[in-house]
């Protein structure tokens, strides 16, 4: 029997340890391809996540927005159209200030806004009963905002944040504050 020739016995090592050596390669390529798609999707989740409180975080703001437009639409349903501008008199020609002895005019909208906290007062007041009438059962802000169509685009959250502080309704947080529950027991 011949023995092999020396060169066919290296090439084969060769071979084999080239086989190896891509085989390795691979086998880390495919390891930093997983390791750097956990990544994505981590990071996807973080970025999802963050998203959702950017929209839940504006659709406060826009209610905010829009309550302060009624307060303004308020306001300015009381004060009155400012007086025409004056013509400006020599020194001499002008009066004398005279020292206030009438209430400001702003008194006049101390009864609006009582009239409004009534309003209000008389909407919680239904809510409670409301919420009596079905006891131990929970409702969401889009519940009882679809069920009190009054409420309009009022943050039911801080609307009945009075009754909550009072004991007088619970809220369950257990899904989230996001997707809080408001209940009587």
């Amino acid at each position: 029997m011949k023995a092999p020739r020396r060169s066919q016995v290296g090439s084969n090592q060769a071979d084999n340890l080239a086989k190896n050596a891509i085989a390795t390669a691979l086998d880390v390529f495919e390891q930093i391809d997983n390791e750097a798609k956990q990544k994505k999707l981590a990071h996807r989740g973080v970025l999802e996540r963050a998203k959702a409180n950017a929209l839940v975080r504006i659709e406060e703001l826009q209610q905010q927005v829009a309550q302060l437009d009624e307060a303004l639409a308020a306001v300015d349903s009381i004060t009155q159209p400012a007086p025409k501008s004056k013509p400006i008199l020599p020194k001499s020609a002008r009066p004398k200030p005279t020292p206030p002895t009438a209430a400001p005019a702003t008194t006049s909208a101390k009864p609006a806004r009582r009239k409004a906290l009534s309003k209000w007062g008389k909407v919680r007041k239904r809510i409670v009963e409301w919420l009596k009438a079905r006891p131990g059962r929970k409702f969401s802000a889009r519940d009882l905002a679809n069920a009190f169509p009054e409420l309009g685009k009022q943050q039911v959250s801080l609307f009945l944040k009075p009754l909550r502080d009072a004991g007088t309704i619970q809220t369950d947080t257990s899904e989230g504050i996001v997707k809080t529950k408001y209940y009587v027991k």
